[in-house]
């Protein structure tokens, strides 16, 4: 996403940032966690002090009873304190997804250009899922696991010195392999992470566009093209997982060989009288008992680097650029001079787009913006949408900046945008048209089914308005989506309608009854059009020639016809 070198951008600190709302229930879990450890570490004492009486020959039913009451305890703390950390972890994820889902939605519109959807996709699901156990499980079991190796080696240390050094000399060795294979685990796996996010952005690129590959027989290549990225993920888990099976000979050497030295050693020093047979007992049960944390801190340290790759992407994700408004400075003028673009240039990277174009759009008016590709209709759309901020000039909307103001919200509730391309939503076709006006009222929704031609397609599908439409509105026809979303546009009754191409997919009949509907809807608010067929200029109020950048000509159709391109009907 970024070229910041990907190692220790993460620290402990960012993890605990995130466990801000569950951080009670961490500290319970935790608390809990210890004093199961603590009656962890008394249960080798109370084995020692029971062989001890009964090589006396007293009774031991009452230490026998008070072991198991010891053990229940402990088992049942365990399984308190696992739940707490699931809880606290599910929640510390929903939160982080939450955060990256809501910057998904706010990032400025050039992110959008420049990432890739599906890699943005695969952050914010999968990679936070990664986050979960080490957010929560792994970070608290590394406590714990660290103070009953502590309190572990602490018991050994007093029942036997000697004995415990040469255990830690076995252990430390261990730890240290492990620690070397560290780093590159988690290159492996970071590297594991963005080529999942990858494929996952060609696989949503491909099927958006599968007939398009269909046609142009382009399965091959892409199923080549995919199998690539699929083989690069291998190749990363392969590698960490060819670290990471280092780290489990050095679990088992820290392990089994503590077990034999202790054997070994402890015979030997109680042959010689200077070990007690219930204090190698003890000692034995607490090289038992420390295998498992001490093993679950080595498998730790591979899945935090897991963790620690999964939070990196995130946190890239979370640093990018969103939306934001201005400082708003309030003139107190307000006029009824409508729509004004004065001076507005836009570059985009090393290229001018616009370069000062000026013009007006009179309140409740029909005007359409003519031109070649690449003149800057598109963008004059985008700038009023404020999906981009111009490099200079402004946009007023009865004398009050667009950009000044007026906050985002302020400003996208008095503008209405039908894409070319009309993307609809999946779910029902009431779904759909009440987006913008979620509270729209029936008779109004009804009008304007009516206004945009639709009624007769309402009549036909089979549940109505609550006909579900399909993925991209897949069930309709291009004129039908087309026709959707200038309903939808108009059921939010927008000041400014900004409309690209509305006749793009329409047949005759249906050209000739959106030209009489948008003559309808001019009445209501001020239409902007971008027109590409000559009956969509013929028809407007006010027609504006942009030519690379600059408006060439403005006014009725007979007025600019020169300045037309030479074929009308594909300007």
């Amino acid at each position: 996403m970024d070229d910041t070198p990907k190692a220790d951008r993460v620290t402990w600190r960012g993890l605990w940032i995130w466990t801000r709302g569950s951080r009670g229930r961490l500290m319970s879990a935790l608390l809990c966690a210890l004093v199961g450890a603590g009656l962890g570490l008394a249960q080798p004492l109370i084995v020692d002090r029971t062989i001890d009486v009964a090589t006396a020959g007293e009774p031991v039913v009452g230490l026998l009873c008070f072991l198991a009451v010891v053990f229940s305890g402990q088992a049942a703390l365990q399984a308190w304190s696992t739940y707490r950390l699931d809880q606290a972890g599910e929640g510390i994820v929903r939160r982080l997804r939450q955060a990256m889902i809501d910057q998904l939605l706010r990032l400025r519109m050039a992110v959008y250009d420049q990432q890739r959807l599906g890699d943005l996709i695969s952050r914010t699901t999968t990679d936070t899922t990664l986050l979960r156990d080490v957010l929560a499980m792994d970070v608290t079991n590394a406590i714990v696991n660290s103070v009953v190796v502590v309190g572990g080696v602490s018991m050994m240390m007093w029942l036997d010195p000697i004995l415990a050094m040469v255990v830690m000399a076995v252990t430390v060795g261990s730890g240290c392999v492990v620690g070397v294979v560290l780093k590159g685990i988690r290159r492996e796996t970071v590297a594991a992470q963005e080529a999942t996010g990858s494929l996952a952005a060609d696989l949503e690129r491909v099927l958006s566009a599968i007939r398009t590959v269909r046609i142009n027989r382009a399965e091959p290549r892409e199923s080549a093209a995919l199998s690539e990225r699929n083989d690069a993920i291998y190749g990363h888990n392969v590698r960490a997982a060819r670290l990471t099976a280092v780290v489990s000979p050095a679990i088992d050497l820290a392990v089994q060989g503590s077990l034999i030295v202790v054997i070994v050693v402890g015979l030997s020093r109680v042959a010689s009288g200077h070990m007690a047979v219930g204090e190698l007992v003890a000692f034995l049960l607490y090289v038992n008992y420390l295998a498992a944390p001490l093993s679950g801190l080595f498998d730790i340290g591979p899945s935090l680097q897991t963790g620690l790759a999964s939070l990196e992407r995130a946190q890239e994700l979370l640093d990018l650029p969103t939306e934001h408004d201005q400082e708003r400075r309030m003139t107190g003028v307000v006029t009824g001079s409508g729509l004004r673009l004065e001076g507005l240039r836009f570059r985009y990277t090393d290229r001018e787009i616009l370069k000062g174009a000026t013009f007006e759009v009179p309140r409740n008016s029909y005007t359409a913006i003519a031109g070649p590709s690449g003149a800057g209709k598109s963008t004059i759309f985008s700038l009023l949408g404020r999906f981009y901020e111009p490099t200079a000039g402004t946009i007023t909307l009865d004398g009050r900046d667009a950009y000044a103001e007026h906050t985002i919200g302020e400003w996208r509730s008095r503008i209405g945008l039908v894409e070319q391309h009309s993307p609809l939503m999946y779910g029902t076709l009431r779904d759909n048209l009440t987006y913008a006006a979620p509270d729209a009222d029936e008779a109004w929704l009804r009008q304007v089914v009516d206004m945009a031609g639709l009624t007769a397609l309402v009549e036909r599908l089979p549940e109505g308005l609550d006909t579900r439409v399909g993925e991209h509105g897949s069930t309709l026809s291009g004129g039908e989506q087309q026709r959707v979303a200038i309903a939808r546009s108009l059921l939010a009754r927008p000041e400014i309608l900004l409309l690209d191409e509305p006749t793009s997919h329409l047949d005759a009949a249906h050209e000739q009854l959106l030209a009489h509907t948008l003559h309808r809807i001019s009445a209501e608010c001020t239409l902007v059009v971008i027109a590409h067929r000559l009956s969509t200029i013929q028809s407007a109020d006010q027609v504006v020639v942009l030519g690379t950048g600059e408006v060439v000509a403005s006014g009725r159709y007979d007025e600019v016809r020169d300045h037309l391109p030479a074929q009308p009907t594909t300007v």
